[in-house]
C-alpha cells in the first residue's frame, strides 16, 4: 500500500491510497461527503484520466442500479458511512477486474444481527469473541466482537457490490471468513483487502474492505 498525500479538491481534503490486491492495483480517495460527493468523484476520476468525466457519462438502471462508466477501461465503485465517502477504482486498462468497496462505522448495537442473519460459522466467531472464559462479557471481548462483525459485513457488501446477485437471499448469509471466497458453479473467486477507515482518513472509528474479481 502506497499512502499519497492528502490533496484538497472542492475545498475538501481528499486523502488517497493505492492498494495492491492479487489482481492488481487499486485506487482509493476518501472525503468527506457532503454537498454533493459524486462532484468530487467525477472530479478525481477526470483528473486521473486526464479528461473531463462528467455525469452523461454515469449509466444506472432500475434493474441495475450499481452505476457504470462505459466510457472508461477501469471499473469504478463507491461507499459511504457517517458522511464519509470512499470511492474505488482500478488502474487504467482493467476492465477485466471488478470492484467493490464497502465503508461501515462501529456501533455494537448491530452485534444481534450477526446471528440472525450470518452463517453459522461466523455467528459462532463473533459470539464466542463476546464471552470471556469465566462466562461473562467484558469490555475488551465486545470491541473484539465489534470489530470481527463489522469486517465481516463490510466483506459482505463490498461482495455484493463486486459480484451482484440478491444480497440479502444470498450475500448476506455466505461465509465470508475465507480469503479469497469461490463463487458457486464459476471458477471465478473474491479476493479481500481488509482496512481500517482511518487508512482513508475516515474521521470515525471504521471498517473498510476492498473485494475485486475477474469478471
Amino acid at each position: 500500500m502506497n499512502d499519497i498525500n492528502a490533496i484538497s479538491s472542492d475545498t475538501r481534503t481528499i486523502r488517497r491510497l493505492d492498494v495492491e490486491t492479487p489482481l492488481g492495483g487499486v485506487h482509493l480517495a476518501g472525503f468527506v461527503q457532503k454537498p454533493d460527493h459524486r462532484s468530487v468523484i467525477l472530479g478525481i476520476l477526470s483528473e486521473y484520466v486526464g479528461e473531463p468525466v462528467t455525469a452523461a457519462d454515469i449509466v444506472e438502471s432500475k434493474e441495475d442500479t450499481r452505476p457504470k462508466f462505459p466510457k472508461l477501461d477501469f471499473d469504478v465503485n463507491w461507499t459511504h458511512s457517517d458522511g464519509y465517502c470512499v470511492v474505488a477504482f482500478g488502474e487504467r486498462g482493467s476492465l477485466g477486474m471488478r470492484i467493490g468497496v464497502d465503508l461501515e462505522r462501529y456501533s455494537p448495537r448491530r452485534l444481534h444481527l450477526a446471528e440472525r442473519f450470518f452463517s453459522t460459522d461466523e455467528a459462532d466467531l463473533i459470539k464466542s469473541l463476546m464471552v470471556s472464559t469465566e462466562g461473562s462479557a467484558e469490555q475488551g471481548d465486545e470491541r473484539a466482537a465489534e470489530q470481527e462483525f463489522f469486517r465481516l459485513w463490510c466483506r459482505k457488501e463490498s461482495f455484493y457490490k463486486c459480484v451482484g446477485g440478491e444480497f440479502f437471499e444470498g450475500t448476506l448469509r455466505r461465509n465470508m471468513l475465507k480469503n479469497p471466497v469461490h463463487l458457486d458453479a464459476s471458477d471465478r473467486s473474491v479476493h479481500f483487502v481488509d482496512l481500517d477507515g482511518s487508512a482513508v482518513g475516515a474521521p470515525m472509528k471504521a471498517a473498510l474492505c476492498l473485494a475485486v474479481s475477474r469478471l
